[in-house]
């Protein structure tokens, strides 16, 4: 009568097809505004990027109880883990994956943190966090790309804030 069980399908899955969007939009970034090389992008590292961006998100904005933003974040991980493996560059397993996203989740949450302030962005944060971006899906150093992460700064705000919009708009 109520479809409740439909309504918490479709916003996890809403949540989920927000993640996985974010990964060709960031793909996307890599391939024109780096200009690197598809075969070279470590696409598992995108994944960890996007989950980190909608947790930090999700966590702060979303009107659930802690228990069930807990709940609903591990589902929506595991959904896009599932669905990223296959496309990972090398073979990995859940697991892997799983501890993967962890470890890059405690690094990129103080970045996203660190950009946010009350009256808009820190600039200069935003560049450090597309840097260690950068860094961590090319596996190599962004000393001869800064211009391009200057220009892919103002595009990781936005990317970061149309998370924020997301999660505000759909009252999740």
């Amino acid at each position: 009568m109520f479809n409740f069980f439909k309504n918490k399908k479709q916003s996890e899955q809403d949540l989920i097809n927000q993640v996985v969007g974010g990964q060709s939009i960031l793909f996307r970034i890599f391939r024109e505004i780096f200009k690197e090389n598809p075969e070279e992008v470590q696409k598992i590292e995108l994944t960890y990027f996007a989950l980190s961006v909608f947790t930090y998100t999700f966590l702060r904005l979303s009107s659930h109880t802690e228990e069930e933003k807990g709940i609903i974040t591990n589902r929506v991980a595991d959904a896009v883990l599932w669905k990223s493996i296959p496309h990972a560059d090398k073979k990995i397993s859940m697991d892997d994956a799983i501890n993967g996203y962890q470890r890059r989740y405690r690094e990129y949450n103080s970045l996203i943190n660190g950009i946010l302030k009350e009256d808009g962005i820190d600039g200069e944060s935003c560049t450090t966090l597309t840097m260690h971006v950068y860094e961590s899906v090319m596996g190599k150093s962004a000393q001869t790309k800064m211009i391009e992460i200057t220009a892919a700064s103002s595009l990781m705000a936005q990317y970061i804030f149309d998370h924020i919009e997301f999660i505000k708009e759909k009252k999740l």
